[in-house]
């Protein structure tokens, strides 16, 4: 008995229940017509039009699509909710069955003209009838829709890769100034909770404002939106394939100083990197747009790279002329000689090159003097020599004397060459000392050049 008690009561609930969902849903269907007779959605929905309508925005950021920097153009998909009164959407709930709320959709009812003032996409920027509207019986609308939208966005590549970007969107009523439609933000921070990552870049954070401008062409206030959207660059991409490739290439032009200067391939092993450097720059540029108020600091270090570079080739050019003097060749200037084999030499832990230059010129033999190698008829010593004994010079010994003399001269021709081309291999030897000890500087020098580069560009 108790079951079928059970049973009876629960019947008789259910079939309450379902005659209130379809007492209300019919009760939806006068209302709504009663609603929409002599409603005129091009109309401002004030029963006086002195009445100025209070439009709330609220804005969800869904997902930042894309920032164009070389168009500069901003793709962001946002969830607008819009908050209205419409005072010639209001009825008395008693009347229809206590019905609250009831929906239309957004294309039946007036809505406001809402546009994307710095819209920058195919379309004209403005929010179109898709979804539908809510009204309570207060006449209060909501209307919340999802739509795509492409800005201008002014794009700063001063610290690229290390660049924060501010994206600004503003929205306002094309038609309406601030004395028919007033704008009020309802948060002063966009809603994250459904916001989808960006693979490139990093929201740090949003800010909601509301904006009122005068202008000479229409009277009164015109206010307006602005969403700014704060974006931080994802940059291990960049580092991973720019910046170390760079340093790299730095490196390997530091390590090409290690490369004997006469060899012929440190010339071409610092032109390919040289070239290497423009392709990677190169590459920076089809990524970036084309400004000249602003340099990217990646482009300042592959530029400031390039010159390193660029110096250092025309060193090994110079080292190569210095280590190949032309012949024949000068002597090495004094101020050049004490300056570079001395202390240049001795702060470059190069003594051995200063220890050579003084051991060869100690151990150079002096050149006999003309006067010394004559043979005069007086030279009783070489008479000695050729004759043995003090006698009559005869015939024989006269032809004796003049070929020893023709032999004498033959010797000191040769010395004399010989003695010259110790010096010149000593001058020649002096410009390839001190072509190394350039190098040497030159070495420290693009080593300190590299570090400092590195820190001020990439730090």
């Amino acid at each position: 008995m108790e079951a079928r008690t059970r049973l009876f009561v629960g019947t008789i609930l259910v079939s309450v229940y379902c005659l209130r969902g379809v007492a209300g849903q019919y009760a939806a269907l006068p209302l709504r017509k009663k609603l929409l007779e002599n409603y005129d959605r091009r109309v401002r929905p004030v029963l006086d039009q002195s009445t100025t309508v209070r439009l709330d925005v609220d804005v969800a950021l869904r997902q930042v699509v894309d920032l164009n920097e070389l168009q500069e153009v901003f793709t962001t998909l946002m969830w607008l909710r819009l908050y209205w009164t419409d005072e010639l959407l209001q009825w008395n709930t008693s009347q229809y069955d206590g019905l609250t709320t009831t929906t239309f959709h957004s294309s039946e009812v007036w809505r406001p003209d809402i546009f994307l003032i710095n819209n920058i996409g195919q379309g004209s920027g403005n929010l179109l009838p898709v979804t539908d509207v809510s009204v309570s019986s207060e006449g209060r609308v909501a209307w919340r829709q999802p739509s795509l939208f492409s800005s201008s966005c002014k794009v700063d590549v001063s610290q690229f890769p290390y660049d924060e970007q501010t994206c600004i969107l503003e929205f306002s009523s094309w038609l309406y100034g601030g004395n028919d439609l007033d704008l009020f933000n309802i948060s002063a921070t966009m809603d994250l909770t459904a916001f989808q990552q960006n693979d490139q870049f990093e929201v740090t954070h949003t800010k909601v404002e509301r904006k009122v401008t005068f202008y000479a062409c229409c009277p009164g206030p015109w206010p307006s939106i602005e969403l700014h959207i704060h974006l931080k660059r994802r940059r291990l991409f960049y580092i991973v394939n720019m910046v170390v490739p760079c340093l790299d290439l730095l490196m390997l032009n530091l390590a090409a100083f290690y490369i004997p200067p006469d060899s012929g391939e440190r010339l071409g092993f610092t032109i390919t990197v040289l070239l290497s450097l423009v392709v990677f720059q190169q590459l920076l540029t089809t990524q970036l747009p084309a400004t000249s108020t602003s340099t990217p600091m990646l482009g300042k270090f592959f530029t400031a790279t390039i010159v390193l570079v660029t110096i250092s080739l025309l060193i090994t050019i110079l080292v190569l002329r210095l280590s190949h003097p032309s012949h024949p060749s000068r002597p090495l200037p004094r101020w050049l000689r004490r300056l570079v084999l001395h202390y240049m030499a001795s702060f470059f832990c190069m003594c051995n090159i200063a220890n050579d230059i003084h051991a060869k010129k100690r151990s150079t033999p002096k050149t006999p003097q003309d006067g010394n190698n004559d043979w005069s008829d007086d030279d009783t010593g070489m008479n000695d020599i050729v004759l043995g004994s003090r006698h009559q010079i005869t015939i024989d010994d006269q032809k004796h004397r003049s070929t020893l003399k023709t032999i004498s001269s033959k010797v000191e021709n040769i010395s004399d060459y010989l003695q010259g081309k110790e010096n010149d291999d000593e001058e020649e030897s002096e410009w390839k000392m001190a072509a190394l000890v350039l190098d040497r500087a030159a070495m420290l020098a693009t080593a300190i050049a590299s570090v400092v580069i590195s820190l001020v560009f990439l730090l």
